[in-house]
């Protein structure tokens, strides 16, 4: 793998280059935007038309990163899979519900906008009784469902075990980390949205990466909340 030059170095080079001839504003503005890439405040740039997006477990903690992450991609579908307020554990923590509904309705907002299909599969702790009045294009789902998207076949489930069932071309799970991202002997995949975000684009036949923000993982196994 590539290092990344050390800081210093990576800023005047950056500067030398701002600098150096006319347009010194859209080079400004594109370091600006690196630099915000670099510090791990906003994912890179991705062209998300036609493609899904898939996610999963994602605590409160980055429903921020992610608002910018649908901002820069813009996916023509989002696929959840599942333990919406990944940081509340509603189920271990039932008394929690209130805090649950606040955090469910804001990630729900984040994830609409005009013109996307956003599916979610509950997971262990979620609620269907606590999500708000969702529009048409918003589906939820329990256990595992089968769906067309983008001209492909689709299975989404919280669970591995649910996905193996009946798997398709692309499988799609979170949940834990006991069943890890794979393609089959037939080219199917079976993805797990803990990893990472990851954007399909079926046509293309080609996924890519967006890692999620730092310290999501201790987010979702609630280490601030346990140090309190």
């Amino acid at each position: 793998m590539k290092e990344r030059p050390p800081l210093k170095s990576y800023l005047l080079s950056k500067f030398r280059q701002i600098f150096a001839g006319t347009d010194i504003k859209l080079r400004l503005a594109k370091f600006a935007d690196d630099s915000f890439v670099r510090l791990g405040y906003l994912p890179e740039k991705m062209d998300g038309l036609g493609k899904i997006l898939h996610i999963s477990d994602t605590p409160t903690t980055m429903y921020g990163y992610l608002a910018r992450t649908l901002r820069r991609v813009s996916p023509s579908v989002v696929v959840h899979t599942g333990d919406l307020a990944d940081d509340i554990k509603l189920g271990l923590y039932p008394t929690e519900s209130g805090r649950y509904a606040n955090a469910a309705r804001k990630l729900i907002n984040i994830l609409l906008a005009p013109h996307r299909r956003v599916l979610i599969v509950l997971g262990n702790h979620d609620r269907a009784d606590l999500l708000p009045s969702l529009p048409a294009e918003c589906s939820v789902h329990e256990g595992a469902v089968d769906v067309k998207l983008s001209g492909a076949n689709f299975r989404i489930s919280h669970y591995a075990e649910k996905i193996m069932e009946k798997p398709v071309q692309y499988n799609l799970f979170g949940h834990d980390l006991s069943s890890r991202s794979f393609v089959d002997g037939e080219g199917r995949y079976f993805l797990n949205g803990i990893e990472m975000m990851r954007l399909i684009d079926p046509g293309a036949d080609e996924i890519k990466m967006l890692v999620y923000p730092r310290c999501t993982d201790g987010a979702r196994m609630m280490r601030a909340y346990r140090s309190k």
